[in-house]
């Protein structure tokens, strides 16, 4: 399977965005590597200027791998041998008004620029940056999809693969192989300080409702005390909700989906909760229109937890609940809008995982989650497995 380059169009285009919204900067210099990749077409170590300069290109510099990079990006590529030297190789004038990724960058980063540019003035261009890349191009939208082909053929194995006895850890390592022969990178990119993700949480019974700290409606026990989320080593067992919540990620792009699993039935208490959690999403993606805010959603959801009777569930115990009921997805898992109390406007062609989970804990979770495109007609719904509890 071939490595999928950024064609120059869509590099040009994604820049054009920026500069359009950089009236007033002289420029903005990005380090993260996902940040890199889009705006440069390669994610090796080093950093991308882009002029505020609708007639300039960016300026791409890179320590390790150059010649990996010069292979990836359609832009010139040079080499970065050290930030002192960033004022005149990226040409920049005294007095500079410069934008940097604040959310990510490292201070020790921060500093080294800030010595090397003199007396530039630093401002954040994290959000403009997240804003440009929560609307998807076509380009984006085909990678996305196809990773929601890959999150529907490994988890739809999961009963060609569930034991009664085997532990989270060996059905999760069977769904995944799955995947990964299917393209998954086989790690998913979280842009908050902190916060990490495993492909990610099978969990069967109480560990599915176990608490950590994840920006997610689930923990899970985890196989470690340094990866404290995810699958671990307890046995699943018969009549338990068996939560498969996987990030499919192709050339990529992310997709994300949920379905609950069980071998035999698991209590009626459990399987009226999934039927709530399918009728908030339903109401979520009702509303899941262009115009409308990620606030406006999210109190939505919430009305409709609470109609349904499960406002002490859904996303999580009172003082534990995760605060979203859904996020943008892309090339990070955590990307923007939030369908939580933000205003973030809904868009055309944005990818959005809506993802209503009533959380039991000592018991377990049951819940939906899938991956939306949004349209002018409405969202489209890309992972395709049917919704209800699948038994084995």
């Amino acid at each position: 399977m071939e490595l999928i380059l950024h064609p120059k169009s869509e590099i040009d285009s994604r820049t054009k965005k920026l500069q359009s919204r950089m009236e007033d900067l002289t420029g903005a210099i990005l380090f993260q590597s996902v940040d890199m990749l889009y705006f440069s077409g390669t994610a090796q170590e080093g950093l991308v200027y882009v002029p505020a300069d609708p007639e300039a290109e960016p300026v791409v510099m890179v320590r390790k791998s150059l010649e990996r990079a010069r292979e990836e990006s359609p832009l010139k590529v040079s080499p970065l041998r050290s930030l002192r030297n960033l004022k005149s190789d990226l040409e920049i004038p005294e007095g500079a008004k410069i934008g940097l990724e604040l959310d990510v960058l490292p201070y020790n980063n921060y500093a080294r620029v800030k010595r090397a540019l003199g007396g530039a003035v630093f401002v954040d261009v994290s959000e403009r940056i997240r804003m440009i890349r929560s609307v998807k191009s076509k380009f984006e939208i085909r990678l996305i999809k196809a990773a929601a082909r890959i999150l529907d053929a490994g988890i739809g194995s999961v009963p060609d693969h569930l034991r009664e006895g085997m532990t989270e850890i060996e059905l999760a390592a069977k769904v995944e192989a799955e995947m990964r022969i299917l393209g998954h990178q086989g790690s998913l990119r979280f842009r908050r300080f902190n916060q990490e993700l495993p492909m990610g949480h099978l969990m069967a019974g109480p560990n599915a409702a176990y608490p950590s700290f994840v920006a997610s409606p689930t923990g899970g026990v985890g196989p470690s005390l340094l990866q404290p989320q995810g699958p671990g080593f307890r046995k699943i067992g018969r009549g338990e909700p068996i939560l498969v919540d996987y990030g499919g990620v192709y050339n990529g792009y992310t997709a994300d989906e949920t379905r609950i699993f069980s071998i035999g039935r698991i209590p009626k208490k459990l399987e009226e909760a999934h039927m709530a959690a399918l009728e908030v999403e339903k109401a979520v993606v009702d509303a899941l229109r262009i115009g409308n805010s990620g606030r406006e959603i999210f109190e939505i959801s919430e009305s409709r937890g609470e109609e349904l009777g499960y406002s002490e569930n859904l996303g999580g115990p009172v003082g534990a609940k995760c605060g979203f009921v859904g996020h943008g997805v892309g090339l990070e898992i955590d990307e923007m809008p939030v369908l939580g109390p933000v205003d973030h406007e809904i868009l055309p062609n944005m990818t959005v995982a809506v993802e209503p989970k009533m959380i039991y804990p000592g018991i377990g979770v049951v819940g939906i989650e899938d991956t939306f495109l949004t349209t002018e007609k409405g969202p489209e719904r890309l992972t395709r497995l049917p919704q209800g509890i699948w038994r084995v």
